[in-house]
């Protein structure tokens, strides 16, 4: 009987297979390793117990593979950094076996340049606690290094203009603590830069507390730029004007906010220069328009006066009958009063304009207002054979200003309505002036005359100051009526009439607009 060992064979198998799974486990896992190596990091490296690399895999991504270093210690490689000071402390970490992050080395190139690296390494020891070395990655940081340093010079050139620069620069965090400040802002405050860093706006900003804060943040929010009048104070106490600009930026992740101010002290001084030199040329104006209608204001007084004297003779002669006519002397007297009246509103009228500051504002009715020019004018009017019509829209709104300057802007552009006809022959000479309100309650008045017109390539300049077209001109009447007109709110403009001539307008804001 022949007896069979079937599982003899399988056997030899089995042992073969089973002595090849852990090759095979092994060659798979080398490969993951490498992949991982490849497309993860830089380096791969391991050392021994003395530190010398046993060790290197390079991923695939490098432009060139380092020189291998097989053999040696890190520091037994050219480096151009770190310092001495630096290896002994990474030594010491090694020599303690200590897990390490993140050391950062540079090497020389062959062209003459840097390449830097960043290290991690951890610690191995055997089954028996022994160390045997150490496995670590590196990786390539050129081009970061490269970057860094981009911007530490670019924040170096960044700081030397801002501390050069005449503004104060404050850099203010969300809250509005002070983060950062230039030389020129100690310098203009009094404060140091330790005494001003860490603190808020409202250490040397007198306008400024945190609900202010906040609401000037809510006008920053579209990225626009905010442009502020402030009063800061020095740290001896003193008081200056400033006009601040405002923006806000992301800073690694965090709100900033950008102030620049500039001290405006002698802007405001010649804003004022310019005020007051603008009342004597406007009050100049109206002593030299008063010098045209002189005539007419003679004229205008001589009537009350006349008829003063005329009812005052009557009320006489009344009274001094044998049966006195009480009633026609009572009515003489009341007609006296009455011329008299007008007789001083007319010189409160030339008063008003002949002195330098004007009454306080008030409700203006404009249609009259240029019925008194017009009657101050009457004689100039006649002089030059100049017809006069008016078209004064009824109900017209009234508008808030003031009166005087008012008309002497209707005064101007009456008499150089008059002197641009006067210089015509042919066909009428007319005035007319029209008052009307549009749909959005603007008071709209219009000078129109028969004259030559307007040259079309000197009307972008009528308004200049010191521009003028006529012999004797000073060239200011139509600056400061346009600067009149403007302080009112309004506009003044110009266009051509038809059939010939000019027409001069301006509109006004109503009380009730």
């Amino acid at each position: 009987m022949i007896m069979q060992h079937p599982i003899q064979a399988p056997s030899v198998a089995l042992d073969s297979s089973e002595r090849k799974r852990p090759e095979e486990a092994l060659r798979e896992s080398e490969e993951r390793f490498r992949t991982l190596v490849q497309f993860s990091f830089d380096v791969y490296w391991e050392t021994d117990a003395q530190h010398r690399f046993i060790r290197q895999e390079f991923a695939e991504t490098l432009p060139e593979p380092p020189v291998s270093e097989i053999g040696k210690t890190r520091w037994e490689v050219p480096y151009l950094e770190p310092d001495a000071d630096g290896w002994r402390k990474h030594r010491e970490m090694l020599d303690a076996h200590l897990p390490f992050r993140d050391f950062e080395l540079a090497r020389p190139t062959p062209e003459g340049g840097k390449r830097y690296i960043s290290v991690s390494g951890l610690p191995i020891f055997d089954t028996t606690g022994n160390f045997v070395g150490y496995r670590g990655v590196g990786r390539h940081i050129t081009e970061r290094k490269r970057a860094e340093q981009a911007l530490i010079e670019s924040e170096a050139r960044f700081r030397t203009f801002v501390d050069h620069a005449t503004d104060t620069f404050m850099l203010h965090s969300e809250d509005g603590h002070v983060l950062d400040v230039n030389r020129n802002a100690c310098e203009s405050l009094g404060y140091s830069r330790a005494e001003l860093v860490g603190a808020t706006a409202a250490l040397f900003d007198l306008d400024m507390d945190e609900a202010t804060w906040r609401s000037n943040r809510e006008r920053l929010k579209a990225g626009d730029i905010a442009t502020l009048e402030r009063r800061y104070c020095r740290k001896d106490g003193t008081v200056f004007p400033v006009e601040v600009r405002m923006r806000e930026f992301c800073e690694r992740g965090q709100s900033r906010v950008i102030c620049l101010s500039r001290d405006i002290t002698e802007r405001k001084r010649t804003a004022e220069t310019l005020r007051e030199m603008q009342a004597e040329l406007t009050h100049a104006n109206r002593a030299a328009a008063m010098g045209q209608v002189t005539a007419s204001v003679t004229h205008e007084l001589s009537q009350p006066i006349t008829a003063v004297l005329c009812n005052a003779e009557a009320a006489l002669n009344w009274l001094g009958t044998q049966s006195p006519d009480l009633e026609k002397a009572q009515q003489a007297l009341a007609s006296i009063v009455a011329e008299a009246t007008r007789g001083g509103e007319i010189i409160s009228w030339i008063r008003s304009l002949i002195k330098k500051a004007p009454a306080p504002k008030e409700s203006v009715d404009v249609n009259r207002a240029i019925m008194d020019v017009i009657t101050m004018a009457r004689s100039e009017l006649l002089k030059h054979d100049v017809l006069i019509q008016t078209d004064l829209a009824p109900g017209l709104p009234l508008v808030e200003g003031y009166r005087v300057q008012l008309q002497q802007v209707v005064l101007n552009l009456i008499l150089n309505a008059i002197e641009a006809m006067n210089g015509v022959d042919v066909g009428e000479r007319e005035l007319r002036i029209s008052t009307a309100a549009d749909a959005s309650n603007l008071v709209v008045v219009a000078v129109r005359d028969t004259g030559p017109g307007l040259d079309v390539a000197m009307v972008d300049r009528l308004f200049e100051p010191f521009y003028t077209t006529k012999p004797h001109g000073t060239g200011m009447g139509l600056s400061i009526c346009q600067s009149i007109i403007e302080a009112h709110r309004g506009r003044l403009w110009t266009d051509a009439n038809e059939p010939r001539g000019a027409v001069f307008q301006f509109s006004l804001p109503s009380d009730q607009g």
